[in-house]
């Protein structure tokens, strides 16, 4: 794991994922200095997914798309655009959702959890639909959470039916888009260079 961690960045996406792990990097300092300790937990919980995705070693690409996913929810969050623009939360599910879905699969791919896919079009249909599983499975988990949240912690979360309904659905959305992205890199990919 820590070989994976200390590598050197090998290609100009290596360098660009890289990059925005620098950004989160940056944006964690800012909150110890601008910012509140809540701000500051959400984006070093990120900081945690962006050091899982370089042991994981999805394609570079893939790896950069997760990590400004990840970046944009902080940030949405810190910023309170949830708060200010109604349909915030529905493009936050449909951007985010996806990437988390297909760095879970890269994950599990990786440690052996899941079998790694071959380049056959069958092998790429099935990374499709089990990021698409992922994603609607974590997308369940997440409204568990806001669920529980709004009936015993704040009921500033407002969680209604048709909310949890319109974040299932884009999530389920941008998974797919997830997948048919992670499927598209393995095809365009030497063999075996990336999960």
């Amino acid at each position: 794991m820590i070989a994976d961690l200390i590598r050197r960045p090998a290609t100009h996406a290596e360098v660009a994922a890289d990059g925005v792990r620098a950004v989160a990097v940056l944006s964690t300092i800012a909150m110890v200095f601008w910012w509140g300790p809540v701000d500051f937990w959400v984006f070093f919980l990120a900081l945690g997914g962006l050091t899982l995705s370089r042991y994981a070693r999805p394609h570079p690409v893939f790896d950069a798309v997760y990590g400004c996913a990840l970046i944009f929810a902080c940030w949405s969050s810190v910023l309170n655009l949830y708060e200010v623009i109604s349909w915030w939360d529905l493009l936050v599910h449909c951007v985010c959702t996806g990437p988390v879905a297909g760095m879970a699969y890269v994950l599990a791919t990786h440690i052996g959890l899941l079998p790694a896919a071959g380049n056959s079009r069958r092998d790429r249909a099935g990374v499709v639909l089990q990021v698409v599983l992922l994603g609607m499975a974590l997308s369940v988990l997440w409204e568990f959470a806001e669920w529980t949240g709004d009936a015993w912690v704040t009921d500033g979360i407002h969680v209604t039916y048709p909310d949890t309904m319109g974040d299932l659905a884009v999530a389920t959305l941008g998974s797919l888009a997830a997948g048919l992205l992670l499927a598209r890199l393995k095809k365009k990919a030497p063999k075996d260079s990336y999960v």
